[in-house]
């Protein structure tokens, strides 16, 4: 059963038990806000404020410090300690140029940058874990896991063909409504015969359908695929998936965030999973644009290209 489902039963359950009896407690509101998806949401519209900055040489650490000041959020970053070997280096150099962009763009692309630093660009992303915002390497992400049932019973369905339809024939129609109708032949000739042809099994369809997710989303991370984070199983029209959050960010979104404010980052090899935007980001020209400012900046080259033309 979802975890979220559980919560919130739990907490029903418990405000039913204060009603009832007067002596005892009541479920805290941070715990029914959790079950909803409300302290996650309240924390991305804080991290989709819109910054500008430039960054020559900065650490890391300093660039999330200046996102949790500018935008308020509860941030935990996987540093690299004497207890993790794995992790953000916070003396890792950044330099970007950004404008107009979200602080979570800021984000992802700081975490890009160092992650091309140690040659393994793609390892770095962000999760939501019990409302907590966390950031570092996926593999330490990977710690915290849960399940999730999608329903793809809408994806097994096969429209039947009909290779044979009847023909309308509209003279019989005349000729019935001339003898003052009824009783006459049925304006459809032959047909109506089901093309008989061979049915994919549904457990073949899902496997298809399997193949097509991890492929696509976080391919590194299946099991199938050589992973050791994710999981995912067919059981009765539903696709039983155990992954981290960022896992099941890029396969259906987020509940509590709109689809249509939920775009992928990359392609390709370049691919680096999925984001949120803003209505506001959105009405920027330059919104996601973070510039390397050791080349050109978009436009410049463009009119430098015109002069030299």
């Amino acid at each position: 059963m979802n975890r979220s489902i559980v919560i919130a039963a739990m907490a029903g359950l418990s405000l039913l038990a204060g009603t009832a009896h007067a002596g005892e407690l009541v479920a805290p509101a941070t715990q029914i806000a959790a079950a909803s998806g409300q302290l996650e949401r309240q924390t991305a519209m804080k991290l989709l404020r819109l910054v500008s900055i430039e960054l020559n040489d900065h650490r890391l650490e300093d660039v999330v410090d200046y996102v949790r000041n500018v935008t308020g959020a509860e941030i935990e970053v996987h540093w690299i300690d004497d207890q993790h070997a794995v992790g953000l280096d916070p003396d890792q150099p950044i330099t970007l140029r950004a404008k107009n962009v979200t602080a979570l763009a800021l984000l992802e692309r700081a975490m890009e940058q160092a992650a091309v630093a140690f040659g393994e660009p793609g390892s770095n992303t962000w999760q939501f874990t019990d409302g907590r915002f966390e950031m570092g390497p996926k593999e330490r992400l990977n710690a915290h896991t849960r399940i999730e049932l999608y329903d793809i019973n809408d994806l097994l369905f096969e429209v039947p063909e009909f290779a044979d339809a009847p023909d309308f024939d509209l003279n019989t129609v005349l000729q019935s409504t001339g003898r003052g109708g009824g009783g006459g032949r049925s304006p459809f000739q032959g047909g109506n015969q089901q093309q008989d042809r061979e049915r994919i099994p549904r457990d073949e369809l899902a496997e298809n359908i399997i193949d097509i997710l991890t492929s696509l989303v976080e391919t590194e991370q299946w099991q199938d695929n050589g992973g050791d984070a994710a999981t995912v199983r067919f059981f009765q029209g539903h696709l039983l998936v155990n992954a981290p959050d960022y896992v099941h960010r890029g396969i259906n979104g987020y509940r509590w965030w709109p689809s249509r404010l939920t775009k992928r980052i990359g392609r390709g090899e370049t691919y680096r999973g999925t984001t949120l935007t803003s209505e506001d980001a959105r009405k920027h020209r330059r919104d996601s644009e973070l510039i390397d400012p050791r080349g050109p900046v978009r436009g410049e080259a463009a009119r430098t290209d015109n002069a030299d033309g």
